[in-house]
C-alpha cells in the first residue's frame, strides 16, 4: 500500500510538472533521466570503489549516495540545456499540445525512475515481501525501469547489461554484510 501511495503522489506530481513545463522540457527531462539513470547505474560501482579506496568510507549507504550524486549531477547538466532550448522554442509551440505532451512524457519519466528506485530498494532488501504483495502497482512497474534501461543498452552498447552488473554488485555486497 505504501508503494501505491508513493506511486499516486509521483503520478500527480508528474501530471502537474508536465502541464506546467510542457513537452520540450519533458523531452529534455526524459533524456536527462535516461542518461542520468544509465550513467549513475553504470558508474555507481566505480564511484563506490573509488570512495572506499581513496576516502576510506565504508557504509552500506555508500552505493545509494553515489547513485544519487551521479544521477542528480547528470540531470542538472541536461536540464540546463533544456531551459535554454525552451526559451528559444517557446514562441513556436502550440500551448495545449505542448502541455499534453508534457503530461504524458513526465508521467512516463517519473514511473520509470520510480521503477528503478524500487528495483534498487528491492536489491538492498528494503522492501519486504508483504509490502510488495500489498501493492497494486508494484507487479506492473517492478520490471519497467530495468527493461527500459536494458532496451537503452541495445541502442547504446555502453549501457548493455548494466542491471546484471549492478545485481552482481549488490549480491556481493549482501554476502559481505552477512559475513561481518
Amino acid at each position: 500500500m505504501g508503494i501505491d501511495i508513493v506511486f499516486a503522489i509521483i503520478l500527480v506530481f508528474a501530471i502537474y510538472k508536465g502541464y506546467s513545463r510542457g513537452l520540450i522540457v519533458a523531452v529534455f527531462s526524459f533524456v536527462a533521466v535516461t542518461i542520468g539513470m544509465a550513467a549513475a547505474l553504470k558508474l555507481t560501482t566505480v564511484a563506490v570503489l573509488y570512495a572506499q579506496q581513496h576516502w576510506q568510507v565504508h557504509t552500506r549507504w555508500l552505493p545509494v549516495l553515489c547513485f544519487i550524486s551521479l544521477f542528480v549531477g547528470v540531470v542538472l547538466l541536461v536540464r540546463l540545456g533544456a531551459t535554454l532550448m525552451q526559451t528559444l522554442v517557446e514562441l513556436a509551440m502550440m500551448g495545449w499540445l505542448n502541455k499534453l505532451g508534457g503530461i504524458i512524457l513526465y508521467s512516463a519519466i517519473f514511473i520509470i525512475a520510480y521503477s528503478v528506485l524500487l528495483w534498487i530498494a528491492n536489491q538492498l532488501y528494503w522492501l519486504s515481501p508483504e509490502t510488495k504483495m500489498q501493492s497494486v502497482v508494484y507487479p506492473y512497474i517492478e520490471h519497467l525501469g530495468p527493461a527500459m534501461m536494458n532496451a537503452l543498452g541495445k541502442v547504446i552498447p555502453l549501457f548493455k547489461d548494466m542491471f546484471a552488473g549492478l545485481q552482481s554488485f549488490f549480491d556481493n555486497a549482501a554476502k559481505e554484510m552477512q559475513a561481518t
